[in-house]
């Protein structure tokens, strides 16, 4: 069996960097696509601002169906920014996560981002470096072979 290394906190803060460029990129393109001249406006600059704009709801839903769950369930293994920083997730086993399991770290995300984000931070100072939601749905994050 090939050895993985396992990619801690700042090449996967790296790789959520560059899905949220890639996503702002996307975003634009459809505001520009359906005239959608609140999302190029600053915060604050209207009146009333709890209220995203449609390409902002667009590219959101975007990211999440496809970066984080089925480009992380499919041969990928992982988002753009995953694999532009050639990194993958895996099961503990080393193989392709299913579909269920790529939604359920989804949703283990938001474990993670409580408190202060210490869930995802916990993939810098633990010997296998996983965060929280990789704990919870026994995956891992490891550099392409």
């Amino acid at each position: 069996m090939e050895k993985y290394k396992p990619a801690g906190f700042w090449i996967r803060f790296l790789a959520n960097i560059i899905d949220g460029i890639l996503i702002y990129i996307i975003g634009a393109i459809i505001a520009i696509l359906i005239n959608d001249e609140r999302f190029f406006s600053s915060p604050g600059n209207e009146a009333n601002t709890w209220y995203s704009s449609p390409s902002e709801d667009i590219s959101n839903l975007i990211y999440v169906v496809v970066f984080i769950i089925v480009f992380t369930a499919s041969k990928y293994k992982g988002s753009p920014g995953k694999l532009a920083c050639r990194i993958q997730v895996l099961n503990v086993e080393m193989t392709q996560i299913s579909m269920l399991k790529s939604i359920g770290r989804f949703f283990a995300y938001f474990l993670s981002a409580l408190p202060l984000g210490i869930g995802f931070l916990m993939a810098g100072w633990n010997e296998e470096k996983k965060g929280l939601h990789d704990i919870i749905c026994s995956t891992r994050v490891v550099y392409r072979i």
